[in-house]
């Protein structure tokens, strides 16, 4: 039997954090994130920052201590912290859709392991034996670590995999209608989400940096992508599918506002991630040493700043309400759509590739959530829906390079992702992340602070109308679209079964 081991998480008084926020809502404030995040998760990284070192990747052994630190006092420290910033201990990950026991080999898990997990970030979480696997809540040490199991999974043996199997079955089918091309609606009976990235208004463009000015010319990521979005749903609907937006106006998807939504569990989670990432330094200091220096960490003021606030909803309560529409959905191919720009007030005549990413990239200081342990757990344990994840994105990038007539990226490791093949990367992205039931692709469709794309893309010289509604946009967004549309019939075109 799959399941959870859980304890009740103690609910701790929340009146300390109150008092902790009016106490340092005097911190200067901070720029927020621009295109900086990892993870794109609150105050993971700041343009005053630098990007960490990508590390090789480990021998499977998990280590025993850190820094000297026994592993029980690592968790027992942080929930010391927690309780001083009246924060409650983090919940337990829900395993409820997790794949059936022995639905694949241990082979089979640890063939994804490089693209999933590059650095052994979440395997100091786990045991491998005995054609077993176990997740625990702090890194595995024999003997010590029994009563912090909280997942237990049998593999089977070497067969093949047998998880996602209605997806499977659904993708099958269309994939059968596709190649007949007997169907008026090849894609009859598919359910698509497409989720335009970022916002696209004036007021957001600067809140989150996603836009490029020149010479009194603007483009706006968020506005290019809902254009995109419109186009590719409605080349989809034609075709069959079923196809839901998350949005379908420039603007948030959260239905909270920024003045109105409580960020309390967005500051917790940002707690929680610490485990792993700035905490770690202070782990040796014994147990009254350790609260107070968490309690002043700069990292600590930064997550009660007022200046946080704005970020906060950015990549958390938007980003969330987005997932939520996924849960609901349960489409059988999710597509992010998104482009590229280094800087918001320059152009560059160098990079023009494209890319795009599927879950994993895993990176050292990613782990410390409980929830995102098993999120991560769940995309290495359905190894057949990953699997088809970059065969989908391989097609897409296949078709967009050619109707775009620009290169795929093939760099070894591009910032925070790991490259699967030529085009498709593996980045541990918010939706990436949160997507645990579909297809996920995450398209970067081409670089918009390039000289020569800011160019075409200031020209909104087409009228496109979806459902509707009419909208002006750059003609060079149909070969976007019609590269995208192309790349997936082909995938349908070429399953192997």
């Amino acid at each position: 039997m799959v399941g959870p081991l859980r304890k009740r998480p103690a609910l701790w008084p929340m009146i300390l954090t109150r008092l902790l926020g009016l106490a340092l809502s005097i911190v200067p404030a901070l720029p927020p994130a621009r295109a900086y995040e990892i993870d794109e998760a609150p105050g993971y990284l700041h343009p005053e920052d630098s990007i960490p070192s990508l590390s090789p990747i480990p021998d499977h052994g998990s280590p025993a201590s850190e820094a000297g630190v026994s592993i029980p006092t690592r968790l027992r420290k942080l929930n010391l912290a927690l309780k001083a910033l009246g924060i409650p201990e983090e919940r337990a990950p829900d395993f409820i859709d997790f794949p059936s026991p022995a639905s694949i080999s241990q082979e089979a898990f640890e063939s994804n392991l490089p693209m999933l997990d590059p650095d052994g970030a979440l395997r100091r979480y786990l045991r491998l034996e005995s054609n077993q696997l176990s997740l625990f809540r702090d890194f595995f040490s024999p003997g010590v670590s029994e009563s912090l199991l909280e997942f237990f999974f049998p593999f089977q043996s070497k067969t093949p995999a047998a998880d996602s199997a209605p997806l499977i079955e659904r993708l099958r089918r269309i994939g059968t209608q596709v190649r007949q091309d007997l169907y008026e609606f090849p894609l009859s009976g598919l359910r698509v989400l497409i989720d335009p990235g970022h916002m696209g208004n004036e007021e957001w463009d600067h809140l989150t940096g996603k836009f490029v000015t020149v010479g009194g010319k603007t483009v706006s990521e968020g506005a290019i992508a809902l254009s995109t979005s419109l186009l590719l749903a409605t080349e989809l609907e034609n075709l069959g599918a079923e196809v839901t937006l998350t949005r379908e106006t420039n603007g948030p998807v959260a239905r909270t506002t920024l003045d109105s939504f409580d960020p309390t569990p967005h500051v917790n989670q940002y707690f929680y991630n610490g485990l792993d990432s700035w905490m770690s330094a202070f782990f040796q200091l014994d147990d009254a040493r350790f609260v107070t220096e968490v309690k002043n960490a700069p990292e600590t003021a930064r997550a009660f700043s007022a200046s946080q606030r704005a970020q906060y909803f950015i990549s958390g309560e938007d980003l969330e309400a987005r997932s939520r529409i996924m849960d609901e959905v349960r489409a059988d191919l999710v597509i992010a759509v998104h482009y590229d720009a280094s800087r918001s007030n320059e152009l560059q005549n160098g990079d023009r590739s494209i890319e795009a990413f599927v879950p994993g990239g895993i990176r050292q200081s990613e782990t410390g959530s409980r929830v995102s342990r098993g999120q991560h757990l769940k995309h290495l344990l359905e190894v057949r829906r990953w699997n088809e994840s970059v065969s989908l994105a391989s097609s897409m990038m296949g078709s967009m390079s050619e109707s775009l007539g620009l290169p795929l990226l093939n760099r070894p490791e591009f910032l925070t992702s790991v490259k699967v093949k030529d085009g498709v990367y593996a980045r541990n992205l918010y939706l990436n992340r949160r997507n645990l039931h579909s297809l996920m692709v995450y398209l970067e469709c081409l670089h918009y602070d390039h000289v020569r794309e800011f160019s075409r893309l200031t020209v909104q010289d087409q009228i496109g109308t979806y459902r509707g509604r009419s909208f002006r946009y750059p003609s060079r967004l149909n070969d976007v679209v019609r590269g995208a549309r192309e790349g997936i019939l082909n995938y349908f075109k070429n399953l192997p079964f």
